[in-house]
């Protein structure tokens, strides 16, 4: 049984944003595994820090996307990012000094955010690039009104 199932409804149209989101929660899933087949827990902790890294890599990439794109709502975004840099980091200083962490507390915190973060957070950026590339592609056919893709042409497509 899959800890955390990846659904087509998390994507957010944003192809290199949704494979990031779905190594995430390969690694949720990986993290899960270890405490429920009761690995070492060097193992744990390895799978634990992987994860911690690749968020990181990934917020920096959604956050460079943010940029590019002049998203109006970056400021909450970044916000929400950061308190789960903090929250993640004590986690992770707590562990690695010794202290058990409660291992199915973590996943399901992990798997909690995230949810939430793709559904909330997440969705309105993914709507947001929607709309900049409909937008895009309707001023582009004002422009160019014979464009053999235009909606305002009677030609026939030829390929």
């Amino acid at each position: 049984m899959v800890f955390f199932e990846w659904k087509e409804q998390y994507e957010l149209g944003i192809p290199h944003i949704d494979l990031q989101h779905t190594m995430i929660v390969n690694m949720i899933n990986e993290l899960y595994m270890s405490l429920e087949t009761r690995e070492e827990e060097d193992t744990t902790s390895k799978i634990l820090e992987k994860l911690l890294y690749y968020v990181e890599d990934h917020f920096a990439s959604e956050e460079a996307a943010m940029r590019e794109n002049n998203y109006p709502h970056q400021d909450a975004h970044l916000a929400a990012h950061d308190a789960f840099r903090v929250k993640v980091t004590r986690l992770h200083h707590t562990h690695r000094t010794g202290e058990k962490i409660a291992g199915y507390e973590l996943s399901e915190f992990l798997k909690d955010w995230l949810l939430e973060h793709i559904a909330q957070v997440d969705k309105a950026f993914g709507v947001f690039v929607s709309q900049l590339s409909e937008k895009a592609k309707e001023s582009f056919f004002r422009q160019n009104p014979d464009h053999p893709l235009s909606k305002n042409t009677e030609a026939p497509l030829v390929f």
